[in-house]
C-alpha cells in the first residue's frame, strides 16, 4: 500500500511541474482569424484576378473585342489597384491593336490617374502601336488643375 501512495504521489508532483513548466513557456497565441470584411475583400480580389486572367488569356488567342468585355468587368474594378492597372493595360494594348488610339490613351491616361507611377516594362515601352501612345498619356497632368 505504501509503493501505491508513493507512485501516486511521484505521478501527482510529475503532473504539477508539467504543468508549471507549461506556464514558464508560454506559446504565442495563433493569430485572429479573418475578419468577415478581410474574406470579402479576399474574395473580391480572387474574382477580379480570375476575370483579368481570362482576359489576358483572350487577349493572348487574338479576341481583342472579348477580351476587352473580360477587363470592363464590374469584379476587375472591385479587385486592388494592382488588378486594375493590368487591366487597363491590356485594355489598352487591345484598343491599340485594333487601332482605337484614343481609347487607348484614354485607359493609359486612366492607369495613370490611378497611380502616377505607373510604367510599361522596356518591352512594352518600345512597342510601335502602344510605346507613342503611352509617351502622349504620360506627358498629360494626371490631375486636374488646380488654377
Amino acid at each position: 500500500m505504501k509503493m501505491i501512495r508513493i507512485t501516486t504521489a511521484s505521478i501527482l508532483m510529475a503532473i504539477l511541474a508539467s504543468t508549471l513548466a507549461g506556464c514558464a513557456k508560454e506559446k504565442p497565441l495563433p493569430p485572429p482569424p479573418p475578419t468577415a470584411e478581410e474574406i470579402a475583400a479576399q474574395q473580391r480580389e480572387e474574382r477580379g484576378k480570375r476575370s483579368l486572367m481570362e482576359g489576358i488569356r483572350l487577349y493572348q488567342g487574338g479576341n481583342y473585342f472579348l477580351a476587352e468585355n473580360r477587363f470592363l468587368a464590374p469584379e476587375i474594378w472591385e479587385a486592388s489597384t494592382g488588378t486594375q492597372l493590368q487591366a487597363l493595360k491590356y485594355l489598352a494594348f487591345g484598343y491599340c491593336v485594333t487601332e482605337r488610339y484614343a481609347q487607348c490613351r484614354y485607359a493609359f491616361e486612366r492607369a495613370l490617374q490611378i497611380d502616377p507611377s505607373f510604367k510599361l516594362d522596356s518591352a512594352e515601352d518600345g512597342h510601335p502601336q502602344w510605346g507613342p501612345v503611352f509617351a502622349r498619356a504620360s506627358e498629360r497632368p494626371t490631375k486636374p488643375s488646380t488654377h
